[in-house]
């Protein structure tokens, strides 16, 4: 009989400290407070490197120019936001 947890956990993740894609969004932005507008958030975090896919460093400004809301209220606008914008280019 399996375990409840197993099978569940077995696809192997980033590692510990590493995020892609929207998380890597927002652990680029953790501690930032609110609101803030898309360009005082592209002038003041822009250039820390996120991986939006693995093994693909980008400054978080090439995923936060994309977003089409200018203003954002929460961490959750933010992340909003940016996954709206990449389903549109997919």
């Amino acid at each position: 009989m399996q375990k409840k947890d197993e099978g569940a956990h077995k696809k192997p993740g980033p590692g510990q400290g590493q995020a892609y894609g929207i998380a890597s969004v927002s652990n680029a932005l953790g501690g930032v407070d609110f609101p803030m507008t898309k360009q005082d958030l592209i002038n003041k975090y822009g250039d820390r490197q996120i991986e939006w896919t693995k093994g693909n460093p980008a400054p978080l400004r090439e995923v936060l120019q994309h977003a089409e809301d200018q203003e954002f209220d929460s961490m959750a606008d933010v992340v909003s936001a940016v996954s709206r914008s990449h389903k549109k280019g997919m």
